[in-house]
């Protein structure tokens, strides 16, 4: 892969900083994945209709299947270059107790907000410029559709999107956004989270009206790990939107069994 630069020093935290990509790469770097899981969801959906389960199972399959290899093995073979899998990950600063203890619920909180006020205007961006999408792939989970399986198959499937989507999917994300690719738009300064949080949003081809919500609901945990130098912050508060997140629909599925 090509860069612009060799290592150079950031002066905020005396930290030598990756070579920085050429922002052509870092552009299919953000996006590739997301295209890859999208295309597998919609190959694989088909699937988990015949074996009687519910389009969210195609998903999940694609997060293990293509997303968590593809995210994973890129930042594993560039720390294995650099001496430990871990190596090119340089976001992995400390941070004081009291500093998790209010950042945390602080970046949950405005998380929240965000996403909350766009829900408002969701339902109509879906319908007026996604409504030639099918069914099962703006609404994978349909609260109006859980009779139309098992509940052994929903007791597989919310375990599996509790795991998938609350931990696994999150943490490997932010690996790889965060802790990866964040460092490498370093040279664009304080508009570097904002690009990185652009370009991720973008990445959820499988959702794409949620774009703006994305950006106006995670920009400010981004800015927070760019600032503290801190990949697990970013894997924490993701866990924890996505893990309410699942128990929220999880609730609205049982109370309909």
């Amino acid at each position: 892969m090509g860069v612009i630069s060799t290592d150079v020093t950031d002066r905020a935290v005396g930290q030598s900083i990756p070579a920085q990509q050429s922002l052509g790469v870092l552009v299919a770097l953000h996006l590739i994945p997301g295209a890859l899981l999208t295309a597998s969801f919609v190959l694989l959906a088909p699937v988990a209709k015949r074996l009687g389960f519910p389009p969210i199972d195609a998903l999940l399959a694609g997060i293990v299947l293509v997303l968590v290899p593809f995210e994973l093995g890129v930042v594993v073979r560039a720390g294995r270059r650099l001496g430990s899998p871990l190596a090119a990950v340089p976001y992995r600063f400390p941070m004081p107790a009291r500093t998790w203890l209010w950042l945390v619920p602080t970046l949950i909180v405005v998380a929240f907000v965000g996403f909350g006020a766009y829900q408002a205007i969701e339902p109509q961006l879906i319908k007026t410029f996604f409504g030639w999408l099918p069914d099962w792939f703006v609404t994978p989970i349909s609260v109006d559709r859980v009779g139309n399986y098992s509940r052994e198959a929903w007791i597989v499937t919310l375990a599996a999107f509790l795991a998938i989507n609350g931990f696994v999917g999150p943490i490997v994300e932010e690996l790889y956004f965060r802790g990866y690719l964040l460092p490498r738009l370093d040279r664009l300064g304080r508009w570097a989270p904002l690009v990185n949080v652009t370009l991720f949003s973008l990445y959820h081809f499988w959702s794409p009206w949620q774009l703006a919500a994305r950006i106006l609901g995670f920009a400010p945990t981004v800015y927070a790990v760019w600032w503290k130098r801190n990949v697990y912050l970013g894997m924490v508060v993701h866990c924890t939107l996505n893990t309410i997140s699942v128990l929220l629909v999880a609730g609205l599925v049982f109370g309909r069994l």
